[in-house]
């Protein structure tokens, strides 16, 4: 039988009939599952019928004396008794509660780790990169012997003070043929004198593109119109510091254009990371497109037009490459095949 100090004072209201009917039904549960219970209570039961049986005599005054100063001294002390039998209860509830203080403190870190990954800049992985400026002869014996031992270069970078725009157009597509040949086309159709031979890597083709940024927007233009065939798109925009560059994935080709269309290099920096930020939000909330809530337009954005004289007189067509007074962007667009 578990130590319970009123489990005899609710014995004897049991047998005395005092009891409510929710304590009476607790007794009898009690006395059905606990033999030792059972016990005390035909004890207490045969003193009672013992204590029913003496004769009813007055109590000498000594011991009535005692009684009544033993409960007196209890009373004016306040040691009633004290059953703390909660204590088992409470520390349960204790122990819930750090557990839930802890369930919420590693949830907020976790939605903290989270945001960090969203919002912080992105730092661009080291790459090899081969500085070449516009003012410095192409003959290949006047780089230094270290730079010719490095033939190969993925990405290229120019002096940021000679251009308006340095970046990398990284395409990936299934039909890897298809698009070089178009683009090819496009740079031919739009007299873009400058651009470079494409190398050819086994299913990697580059086009190297220097002209203004009326020429390039219209090669943009064109590449509106089959983009339905990219599998996927990454703009790479160079900084100020060297061999470090804003990777852009999932780029449309308007945001290049609204890239290239900045005026300042900081510009074009920050804008070039604002819509990286945006990128990556919106490829981890899927089903919602960030631009088409915050520009309020659709997500499928409409294909750049190409600039036309509404007047009616005619024109020379001239490259746009050759416009003076503007300065050459530089535009190295890669196009490799979908794994």
């Amino acid at each position: 039988m578990k130590e319970n100090p009123n489990i005899d004072e609710l014995l004897n209201g049991f047998i005395d009939a005092e009891l409510t009917e929710r304590q009476r039904t607790e007794v009898q549960r009690l006395i059905s599952h606990d033999e030792q219970i059972a016990d005390r209570l035909r004890q207490l039961e045969k003193s009672k019928m013992l204590v029913g049986s003496l004769p009813c005599v007055e109590a000498p005054a000594e011991m009535l004396e005692n009684i009544k100063s033993a409960l007196e001294r209890r009373t004016l002390l306040g040691q009633q008794p004290e059953h703390i039998s909660e204590r088992e209860g409470a520390r349960h509830l204790l122990l819930r509660r750090v557990a839930v203080a802890a369930a919420m403190i590693g949830l907020v870190a976790v939605l903290a780790a989270v945001i960090y990954t969203i919002l912080a800049p992105e730092k661009a992985p080291d790459r090899t990169v081969a500085v070449k400026s516009w003012r410095q002869p192409a003959d290949e014996d006047s780089y230094p012997a270290e730079r010719k031992s490095h033939p190969t270069k993925r990405y290229t970078t120019y002096d940021i003070r000679d251009t308006s725009f340095n970046g990398t157009l990284e395409l990936k597509t299934a039909a890897v043929t298809a698009v070089s040949a178009f683009i090819s086309k496009s740079i031919k159709n739009n007299q873009i004198l400058e651009s470079a031979a494409p190398e050819i890597d086994g299913n990697k083709i580059t086009f190297t593109v220097s002209c203004s940024r009326e020429g390039l927007k219209l090669l943009l233009a064109d590449l509106e119109s089959i983009k339905h065939k990219f599998d996927s798109a990454t703009l790479f925009v160079g900084t100020e510091q060297l061999g470090e560059q804003i990777k852009v994935e999932s780029v449309d080709i308007e945001q290049v254009a609204e890239i290239i269309s900045q005026d300042s290099f900081k510009s074009r920096i920050e804008t070039a990371r604002d819509f990286a930020i945006l990128n990556n939000i919106n490829e981890l909330l899927p089903g919602k497109d960030i631009l088409a809530v915050i520009d309020n337009r659709n997500p499928n954005l409409p294909i750049i037009p190409k600039p036309a004289l509404t007047s009616g007189e005619k024109t020379i067509k001239k490259p746009p490459d050759q416009t003076k007074g503007e300065q050459k962007v530089n535009l190295t667009i890669v196009v490799t095949g979908s794994k």
